[in-house]
């Protein structure tokens, strides 16, 4: 679903960016573009992979960039490292912004300074200041994610979802893909909605106190890796590891070993280093005054055991550079 640049394209940003001068095509717009990547959390497989693909669209398009990131995925933390990349005055800061709507005023203070802001994943609410939205396609994951739950459980059962608290629009529009889904499946039965963000221990208590309530429990379904190695370990204390099944979005390296045990019957990977590079190309498209895609989106590929290793699956496993 990702639309690349074309390579005519690509040549035209390559010439722009190697204009000598203070100019370019735009008329005043630098030489050599200085970009900041403000990840959610700097130690997640995730965003190491968006970073590579940032890195080397830079590399390829001569942009200087600045990869930051908080050390977990705090809003607060975020929020502080925007505020010191302000006095900096980066051309474009590309940003996965830990909330829709608190993130929204030190960015809207750095735009004023005429730093061009693109979302990459996660985005925001009201995306006035935003020059492009790039991220997975978040809906057909919730979509995907109640396809493949209804095929595990044969059509009917307890279904337990742990998201991300609201305000977070990764989580939220997978949330609604997967409500707007099960329409399909009338044999599903969502129990509760757990909100964890990817902390693995309350993510394991989350999911004992639910059998607890629901010992028929059927499949469990996290959004994130960081909650999967607490739903497996919950699954495993219990000895529902067989009985219930668990499918998980992201493709972190344990998740993948997970897979390959048999204790995740699925992965629904995305794609970041794509994210990374389609959010750099867009930014410097954004500062050189030329057209941009308000938003781009790219696809979510399925991973199971029997595929994981296929050159075509396995491209989309989450390394880092």
């Amino acid at each position: 679903m990702r639309t690349k640049l074309t390579a005519l394209s690509a040549v035209a940003l390559t010439l722009a960016v190697s204009v000598g001068g203070c100019g370019g095509p735009s008329g005043g717009a630098p030489a050599q573009p200085k970009m900041t990547l403000i990840v959610g959390n700097q130690g997640d497989d995730f965003y190491k992979a968006m970073e590579c693909g940032a890195k080397a669209a830079a590399a390829r398009l001569g942009v200087r960039l600045d990869p930051q990131g908080p050390r977990a995925f705090d809003t607060s933390l975020q929020v502080q490292i925007v505020n010191s990349v302000a006095a900096k005055r980066p051309n474009a800061l590309l940003i996965a912004p830990t909330d829709d709507t608190a993130l929204y005023p030190p960015l809207q203070q750095i735009h004023a300074e005429d730093t061009k802001i693109v979302t990459v994943d996660t985005t925001l609410k009201n995306r006035d200041i935003v020059s492009a939205a790039v991220g997975s396609d978040y809906v057909q994951l919730g979509a995907e994610a109640a396809k493949r739950l209804n095929a595990l459980v044969n059509g009917r059962g307890k279904i337990l979802v742990i998201a991300s608290p609201p305000g977070v629009t990764t989580s939220d529009l997978s949330r609604q893909g997967l409500t707007d889904a099960l329409v399909r499946y009338p044999g599903l039965e969502l129990v509760p909605t757990q909100f964890s963000g990817g902390d693995a221990a309350k993510s394991a208590s989350l999911v004992a106190a639910t059998l607890s309530v629901h010992p028929d429990l059927a499949a469990v379904f996290t959004l994130n890796g960081g909650d999967a190695q607490g739903v497996v370990t919950a699954l495993r204390e219990a000895g529902k590891q067989n009985q219930v099944k668990f499918i998980s979005g992201d493709a972190q390296p344990f998740q993948v070993d997970e897979l390959k045990k048999g204790e995740v019957a699925e992965l629904l990977l995305h794609k970041p280093f794509e994210i990374g590079e389609k959010g750099v190309e867009q930014a410097l498209a954004a500062v050189r005054g030329q057209p941009v895609q308000p938003e781009s989106t790219t696809s979510i590929v399925v991973a199971t055991a029997a595929n994981v290793d296929d050159p075509d699956v396995a491209k989309y496993l989450y390394r880092p550079c």
